[in-house]
């Protein structure tokens, strides 16, 4: 696990805020001596970051992209065995950072965690930051023998909620040039393993200096799933459509050249007029340009089976090779109805009905 041996050392909040109406930055409210945390409320922070991380639901490996003299990076490593004084200095200079990276009036404010600590066994130091969005809400407590509900406001990192980003980044080999040496991970609330465009690119890019990790598995999947919905959208007419979606089945799975470009695709099967719209959407939804390694082993049966739609309750499935060489699908004029005859569709399976399910 990343986190085993976990070990929290210094801590220092500071509050964000959102930009003003004219966009102006709001300067943070910076922390003027390090926290003193009990040690429930030390528990209790370190169960919320390896809830977040060690799950891997929501976090992810980021590249580090930026690492030079003025990157975060280069920043947060002077926090590594600095002093005190030091530390909650250059912690404010983190706090800066991020009301700069929080661009648009929507980002809302919160409070800024800056940690260190060490993980792993032997211990390898990190520098972690929290982003965490502040609430209200009530708390039963005990006055003498009364029963009172007290009011609080500006609570944060609670279980109940996960308005929070986490940033960590690991220093395994301070020697090396970087960022050879350094892993970043990223936790936030909105991401997931199957879509990771939905983090936060103001805090993993604009504030961390991180970029998404460009790794075969996960692309191949994302190429196959972005051009599967190009085509679906299209204008083109139902039977072309199939065809270009075999094709993909094809390209994803059975081409043997170890790495491929959406463009690759989009000049062997896409007629010349959709050729530079394909290119547009994927250039949109941020698909690389670069070759991708080919690598199905995170899609699982996807490549296995196609299901066919026909209404709200009709499927057919079958495999890629069923559906071209042994089902034939037709649009037809169905009966009049109220005047209009409604779009059907003709199948023929060139094989006899062998069960039942």
């Amino acid at each position: 696990m990343i986190f085993e041996n976990l070990r929290i050392g210094r801590v220092a909040v500071h509050e964000v805020f959102q930009r003003a109406e004219d966009r102006a930055i709001r300067p943070p409210a910076l922390a003027e001596h390090l926290e003193t945390l009990s040690p429930e409320a030390l528990g209790a922070f370190r169960l919320r970051m390896t809830e977040a991380l060690a799950g891997q639901t929501q976090s992810i490996q980021m590249r580090i992209a930026r690492h030079d003299a003025a990157s975060y990076l280069t920043l947060v490593e002077t926090l590594i065995g600095a002093a005190d004084n030091d530390f909650l200095a250059q912690s404010g200079l983190i706090a800066n950072r991020l009301a700069e990276a929080q661009m648009a009036r929507r980002i809302p404010g919160g409070m800024l965690v800056v940690f260190d600590g060490t993980a792993g066994a032997p211990p390898v130091p990190f520098i972690g930051v929290i982003k965490a969005e502040t609430q209200a809400g009530l708390r039963r407590a005990q006055d003498g023998a009364r029963v009172i509900i007290e009011f609080l406001q500006n609570i944060f990192l609670t279980p109940a909620t996960r308005l929070y980003k986490i940033g960590i980044i690991f220093q395994d080999n301070a020697a090396v040039p970087r960022p050879s040496g350094r892993r970043a991970y990223v936790f936030d609330s909105n991401i997931s393993a199957s879509n990771r465009e939905a983090a936060a690119a103001y805090f993993y890019e604009g504030f961390l200096g991180c970029a998404l990790p460009s790794d075969g598995p996960y692309e191949t999947a994302r190429f196959f799933d972005l051009t599967k919905e190009f085509v679906r959208k299209s204008d083109l007419d139902p039977e072309r459509k199939r065809d270009l979606i075999d094709s993909l089945y094809v390209f994803v799975r059975d081409e043997q050249d170890a790495t491929f470009t959406a463009d690759q695709f989009g000049d062997r099967y896409f007629p010349p007029d959709m050729r530079d719209p394909y290119t547009d959407f994927m250039r949109h939804r941020k698909f690389t340009p670069s070759a991708v390694v080919r690598d199905t082993s995170q899609m699982g049966k996807r490549l296995h089976r196609r299901r066919l739609k026909f209404g709200s309750d009709i499927e057919l499935s079958a495999s890629p090779e069923a559906l071209a060489n042994k089902v034939q699908l037709e649009a037809i004029d169905g009966e009049l109805v109220d005047g209009e005859r409604p779009r059907w569709t003709r199948i023929t399976i060139r094989e006899a009905l062998s069960g039942e399910q």
